[in-house]
């Protein structure tokens, strides 16, 4: 997302990310990609969620009632398989309630076609000069007639916006909204009451082109609820090497790796399973035919044979709204990840 207004006077603090690119002093949370961006690949997004301890990207999704951007699904196939939070946005561009109600639908017929997954958030960008031209009630009517068809549809919401339009042009609730303010300098915390604050649109990224929007977060609603470190730590990364508010990894690994009735089960994963669904044995281990998965398939309403077959990998990847081929990869599965997210959040997968 660009905000034009707010990048007046940035000539001071563009050039540390230029030429020192570790010397964030908010954390590297989530970046959100648009076609001003380079085409991303899985192993870019990887490179990234490894480096910069990135956990979350929002994808641009459409922008009024007629513009879909053409990169969006490989960049959220692309981003879910690196492992990360995919979630979404949809450059606003209404002045009418009739407009907003149009805007939406188009937004969610995209998200749905690009293969966003129902439960991401589904972001309204507030910055259009539209909105200048009514007074804040009617554009917060405007934006909840927007938010209530998405939410409708399965996605949450939240909106984007500038510090400077706050209180002025769209009502931003305490506990939600997504700050845009690019300060001169970023040494302190600032929209800590939000959900995240996007405190620059030009940072670089080491072994990738161009200027990337970053953002930090403070809390964990763009990664579905799960502590943002399950992805990984921001003291796991190489060029983050000033954290503020940091917090220590918890819970398991979100890997991807589970694979059952074999000598490559994961134990934590199991352990962590068999301790949500509260079962006599915890041992971290899979019996053939197993308990554990008896009672995932109970809740899954399959065939309850003990047995992690083709039926019930199904049932679980409809369930968690991953794609539903049957089958666990041998490397990293988008299924065993979700699963191991929801774990982390305390929430039984099934």
């Amino acid at each position: 997302m660009k905000l034009k207004k707010i990048l007046a006077g940035l000539g001071a603090f563009i050039a540390p990310f230029i030429f020192a690119v570790s010397v964030f002093a908010a954390r590297t949370d989530m970046i959100d990609i648009s076609g001003n961006n380079t085409t991303l690949s899985q192993s870019d997004f990887t490179s990234i969620r490894n480096n910069y301890g990135v956990k979350a990207v929002t994808i641009k999704i459409s922008e009024g009632s007629t513009y879909a951007w053409s990169g969006a699904k490989s960049a959220i196939t692309n981003a879910a398989n690196a492992g990360l939070y995919v979630n979404g946005y949809h450059y606003a561009n209404f002045g009418t309630l009739a407009k907003a109600q149009s805007e939406a639908n188009w937004a969610v017929q995209n998200a749905k076609a690009d293969g966003l997954g129902v439960g991401s958030v589904l972001v309204v960008d507030v910055e259009a000069s539209v909105f200048k031209q009514n007074s804040k009630a009617v554009n917060d009517a405007n934006i909840a007639a927007f938010n209530a068809i998405v939410q409708a549809a399965g996605y949450r919401t939240d909106i984007y916006t500038s510090a400077s339009w706050v209180g002025t042009y769209v009502d931003v609730p305490t506990g939600s909204g997504w700050i845009a303010g690019y300060p001169t300098t970023v040494t302190v915390d600032r929209y800590t009451s939000n959900n995240g604050w996007q405190f620059s649109s030009k940072v670089q990224l080491s072994g990738i082109s161009g200027h990337f929007d970053m953002t930090q977060l403070y809390t964990n609603y763009y990664t579905a609820g799960t502590d943002k470190n399950a992805v990984i730590s921001d003291s796991a990364t190489t060029n983050v090497t000033k954290v503020t508010k940091k917090t220590t990894k918890t819970g398991i690994a979100v890997d991807g790796v589970w694979i059952v009735n074999n000598s490559r089960a994961s134990t934590e994963t199991t352990l962590a399973l068999q301790k949500i669904y509260n079962m006599k044995y915890q041992d971290g281990r899979i019996s053939k035919p197993s308990a554990l998965i008896k009672i995932l398939q109970k809740h899954l309403g399959v065939k309850q044979d003990g047995l992690l077959g083709a039926d019930t990998i199904s049932a679980g990847q409809r369930k968690l709204g991953t794609p539903v081929d049957g089958k666990i990869s041998s490397g990293y599965s988008m299924f065993v990840a979700a699963m191991q997210k929801k774990l982390n959040a305390g929430v039984k997968p099934f």
